[in-house]
């Protein structure tokens, strides 16, 4: 054996930016064996396997398990290389998608974080929103697994057409009861979006002038802040639709103190 054309485990590791533990797992599975043993049990690698394991290793970059790459490395030909990387191409396609799509959520959620930092949730304001879009569920309020269900079940629809589309989850609220001092007739679920989703049954909030307020604490205080926006209202003179939109802007998700949840109260101008 000419030892200028050989390479130690250790040199070869060294070479492809890999460790050594890997040459003797791949030795062990039978992926990639060294091409001589000497009498005392070291590995010795051929300068000509180089292309060999760079092979795989390029293979195992794109996420192919390693059986896969076993079975493509001693079966390998032109066209089942071709149709490996169409396949990869394919798959890694959807990845970049994918991960463009939690990007852009994440994004989302920093903004929003933003914004709730600059908000000043004492003062009830008039907001001009565009168009808005939901999923709606009518719910039993007198049991608690009715939520849990109808929203998980509303979260996988979206997320059957519309992974990582950005949403809150919302309840609808009516004058008939606000207007008489009933603040949580929770009886619906909502997935509340900015973005259209491709779903047939999305209705829309339209777009408009929106009475906001803000309610700070736990959500069964939330009548205080119905309580200031109806004497707004009437010291304003002003018409609103008879449907509140009342959704989280920071909740468990971003704090555990109860005290600093905040959740947003809307309702439409109507002029």
């Amino acid at each position: 054996m000419e030892r200028k054309d050989y390479l130690t485990t250790g040199e070869l590791a060294q070479l492809m930016g890999i460790t050594k533990h890997t040459l003797f797992h791949y030795d062990d599975i039978g992926l990639f064996q060294p091409e001589y043993i000497n009498e005392k049990g070291y590995r010795f690698y051929s300068i000509n396997q180089l292309d060999i394991l760079n092979t795989i290793l390029v293979l195992r970059d794109l996420d192919m398990p390693l059986k896969e790459i076993q079975t493509y490395m001693s079966q390998r030909n032109p066209e089942l290389f071709r149709q490996i990387f169409q396949d990869r191409e394919t798959q890694i396609t959807r990845q970049i998608k994918k991960l463009q799509s939690m990007k852009k959520w994440m994004q989302q959620q920093r903004n929003k974080i933003q914004i709730a930092s600059q908000t000043d949730f004492s003062k009830i304001e008039i907001t001009t929103y565009p168009d808005c879009y939901y999923l709606y569920r009518k719910t039993d309020p007198n049991f608690s697994q009715s939520f849990s269900k109808n929203i998980n079940e509303l979260i996988s629809l979206l997320q059957k057409t519309n992974p990582y589309l950005d949403y809150d989850i919302a309840y609808f609220q009516y004058s008939k009861n606000v207007e008489h001092g009933i603040y949580d007739a929770y009886d619906n679920v909502a997935l509340l979006m900015t973005q259209k989703p491709a779903i047939k049954n999305c209705q829309i909030l339209p777009a408009g002038k929106y009475l906001t307020a803000y309610h700070v604490g736990h959500w069964n205080t939330i009548g205080e802040t119905y309580e200031r926006m109806l004497h707004y209202k009437k010291q304003q003179h002003l018409r609103t639709s008879d449907r509140y939109v009342e959704y989280d802007v920071i909740n468990n998700f971003i704090t555990k103190n109860e005290t600093e949840f905040v959740a947003k109260v809307e309702v439409q101008i109507i002029e």
